[in-house]
């Protein structure tokens, strides 16, 4: 599972990475990966930081509120200027099942993560692709997302997903927007982005969000399979 983010804004910033596995069985996730690794890249793909088990890093590093529940978990806490990375989750020895990577801002203030994306499997039914996001602060937030299958082709993955469906849910699980094909709904918003997809069967959703959770499901138009990129941009904060 590969997820990128970009930090932009004038200074660096503090944040944690965690990659998790085993746990997720207490959610009712079937074939969790048993052993997950977690890696950082930097945009020329340098590995600047690598953790297997979070409980070989020093005491103290990460936080109690975000120490996994199992010893076999990874977490990265590090601190980044502004520019693009990306966060790779392994499963030790070859190892695969479901694994879940996440991305904290541990000091919200001059910099600020502006994008976060995810590239993985798509399945049918509960092997759907699942991005969560928060939206913090007071105030509303604008936010693009897409989910891209077909054009992914042309960068050399193989195996993409002909044509994603995209859902936008609340907290509480309700679904607030749907898109097949991005240009059945909200094209001139989507097109005023700047960042529309390039390819008609994929998928995206404007909204202006307050502050909360918020889950975004990747599926395959008539449960067609293949690799997805789910991405989150916020347009202003």
């Amino acid at each position: 599972m590969i997820g990128g983010f970009i930090v932009s804004g004038g200074a660096s910033k503090n944040i944690a990475l965690r990659a998790l596995g085993p746990s997720l069985k207490k959610g009712g996730v079937k074939h969790p990966l048993s052993n997950p690794l977690i890696e950082l890249h930097d945009s020329t793909g340098k590995v600047i930081a690598l953790n297997d088990n979070w409980t070989s890093l020093p005491p103290g590093t990460v936080i109690p509120e975000l120490q996994p529940s199992s010893p076999n978990e990874s977490v990265i806490v590090a601190t980044v200027p502004p520019g693009s990375y990306t966060a790779v989750l392994r499963g030790v020895n070859g190892s695969t099942g479901t694994g879940l990577c996440e991305l904290y801002d541990l000091n919200p203030g001059d910099s600020s993560v502006r994008n976060i994306s995810t590239r993985g499997n798509v399945g049918i039914n509960d092997d759907a692709m699942i991005g969560g996001f928060i939206v913090g602060g007071t105030a509303p937030s604008k936010v693009i997302i897409r989910a891209i299958g077909p054009s992914l082709t042309a960068a050399g993955v193989q195996g993409a997903l002909p044509d994603p469906v995209l859902e936008l849910h609340g907290s509480d699980g309700s679904l607030i927007f749907q898109n097949d094909n991005w240009r059945a709904t909200q094209q001139k918003q989507i097109t005023d982005t700047g960042v529309a997809p390039t390819n008609d069967k994929e998928s995206a959703i404007v909204a202006t969000l307050a502050p909360g959770n918020y889950t975004a499901i990747v599926r395959g138009a008539g449960s067609t399979i293949g690799v997805a990129l789910v991405e989150v941009y916020v347009l202003s904060q």
